[in-house]
């Protein structure tokens, strides 16, 4: 499996080539009101107004700085599970690896206090990365809270 390393602090986590559309600089958006910390609001990115997500206040409760290094990473449509689109702020975005989630040594996953399961842990000639799955970590009710926002903008 391919994916795309992002760093939060300094931890190293993978999401699928595939479920990537687009890395992009940093953007504004609009925040949204009484909404959990670690969505920063939406942004309009290619013509559609795209819920914000901050990965590492969701994945750590670390949130990423807003440096000249972090990255927003837009997402296929679905790829959270779903009919949605979102995009994710991490600190910074490396090379493009193979990971082997199946691969002797490698774990299926931890769950994360509150949010589900990060995906598989594995290794590879870099060390220990941390595979993200967002429809493993995306609730339902997140989902609606999504779609309710995205028709209200």
């Amino acid at each position: 499996m391919r994916v795309v390393e992002v760093w939060l602090g300094e931890q190293r986590f993978g999401i699928s080539v595939s479920s990537i559309d687009e890395v992009l600089p940093l953007v504004e958006c609009r925040v949204l009101p009484g909404a959990p910390s670690w969505i920063i609001g939406m942004a309009r990115l290619r013509g559609a107004f795209t819920p914000l997500l901050d990965c590492g206040a969701l994945l750590n409760n670390l949130p990423v700085e807003r440096t000249m290094n972090a990255r927003i990473v837009l997402l296929q449509n679905g790829a959270a599970g779903g009919n949605i689109r979102l995009a994710l702020l991490v600190d910074r975005v490396g090379a493009i690896v193979t990971a082997d989630p199946d691969a002797a040594g490698a774990h299926p996953g931890i769950e994360s206090i509150g949010r589900g399961s990060l995906g598989a842990i594995t290794m590879d000639s870099k060390g220990e990365l941390c595979l993200i799955d967002l429809a493993r970590i995306i609730s339902d009710d997140d989902r609606a809270l999504f779609r309710d926002a995205a028709q209200s903008t």
